[in-house]
């Protein structure tokens, strides 16, 4: 017998958008409060917490700010600081996963606060902004009224996923073949797991993908809805597959549908 279809939210139903989700919301605050706490004020993970944060942590975070999407490593390469390419190939695709989100920048239509500086906070500080969104955000299924705002219209542009794909892969190939003195693919490898064993910034990089990894589909329900699309093997797609599962539903969305 064939599986019946997934069902989304009925975006005619306005009154959807402002049922609680008590258990939703609890679960979403505890997810956020839990990774505040360990990853960033706890003694738990390796290395420093916030509060003890070191002079090299912070020379590192603004070393791997200069190269970002190795602008400066291949402009000015005498001027730009070097680090383990793996570890600047992992902080591109972190802060690329993050860019990524911008993709539902309708989701903050109707809203008590507006999405904007979450989605900027995303780039910076990635989870502690996307998690604290999913938090105080209210259920969104309904097409927005034209006309779409600048950051919308980024938002519902193809070149936002094309780009951000295109700086994961040469992320990739920069961690594998770029500094040729760290050595081979396994000693850079072995190099960014060791430094994430006791840095506290590394380690961060490596929870973020995971949490990116895990609720990087919660908004995509809604966002099928107010495009009256319902196609559950892309929603699987986009829950299972880790960054490039996001990046793929970005492409095949059908345009939206707006209100007039």
């Amino acid at each position: 017998m064939a599986a019946e279809p997934e069902k989304f939210p009925n975006p005619s139903q306005s009154e959807n958008r402002q049922k609680p989700f008590p258990l939703t919301k609890l679960w979403l605050w505890g997810a956020w409060l839990f990774y505040v706490g360990y990853l960033l004020l706890s003694d738990v993970p390796p290395g420093e917490s916030l509060l003890h944060t070191q002079p090299a942590t912070l020379q590192t975070a603004m070393d791997l700010s200069l190269n970002f999407w190795f602008v400066m490593p291949l402009l000015f390469p005498k001027l730009s600081p070097v680090l383990n390419p793996a570890l600047e190939g992992l902080f591109n695709i972190v802060v690329a996963w993050g860019l990524l989100f911008w993709g539902f920048a309708v989701d903050g239509r109707g809203q008590r606060i507006a999405i904007a500086p979450f989605l900027v906070g995303t780039a910076f500080l990635t989870n502690v902004f996307y998690l604290l969104w999913l938090c105080v955000r209210q259920p969104s299924p309904d097409p927005p009224a034209l006309p779409l705002r600048p950051l919308e219209k980024v938002g519902e542009s193809r070149m936002l996923p094309i780009a951000v794909l295109v700086v994961v892969a040469a992320a990739l190939v920069w961690a594998g073949v770029a500094r040729p003195e760290f050595g081979s693919l396994s000693d850079r490898s072995m190099a960014l797991i060791e430094l994430a064993r006791r840095d506290r910034l590394t380690y961060s990089f490596g929870v973020d993908l995971l949490v990116f990894w895990l609720f990087q589909a919660a908004l995509v329900k809604d966002d099928m809805a107010r495009r009256h699309w319902q196609e559950p093997l892309t929603l699987w797609v986009t829950r299972l597959v880790p960054l490039f599962g996001l990046g793929f539903y970005l492409l095949r969305r059908p345009p939206l549908r707006q209100n007039p």
